[in-house]
This record gives C-alpha cells, structure tokens and sequence, in this order.
C-alpha cells in the first residue's frame, strides 16, 4: 500500500509540474516594432513571433498590447495579442 501511495504522488507531482511548465505566460507594453512579412512584434527589446497568416496590419508602434506567448526552441511563439487596458 505504501508503494502505491507513493508512486502515485510521484506520478501527481511530474503531471503538475508538466502543466505548470506548459502553461502560456503573458507580456504587457509599448510596441516597439512590428514586422508583417516576418510575423512579428517586438514589445521590451523581446520579438515574439506570431503564426502565418496571423493579421498584424492593425498592431501600430506605440500602442501598448498584451501579448500571450508560449517559450520553444529559445523562441517567443505568440498566440495571441490584444490592446492592453
């Protein structure tokens, strides 16, 4: 019984940890460039990169946003942006 308890916390413990680690984080600030053809949007000296096709011909320099983003491969993949309160 006492293995059992404990691999199981083991197991609840490695699946807690994965989705905290998975969990998108957010950026608010100034939009300091953005860039259509390459997909991307630099706010605090940080690009985050948005997916193909994702419409940025509206995001202006200047304007201050809230940018949801995930960290793969060292690279701010973004999922999401929108004008910050």
């Amino acid at each position: 019984m006492r293995k059992l308890l404990v691999s199981s916390l083991v197991v609840a413990s490695l699946a807690f940890s994965s989705a905290a680690m998975a969990a998108a984080s957010t950026v608010t600030g100034a939009v300091t460039a953005v860039d259509v053809k390459t997909e991307t949007v630099t706010v605090d000296k940080k690009v985050y990169i948005f997916p193909a096709k994702f419409d940025l011909s509206k995001i202006k320099v200047g304007e201050k946003v809230v940018i949801t983003f995930d960290v793969k491969d060292g690279k701010n993949d973004a999922t999401k942006i929108e004008a910050a309160k």
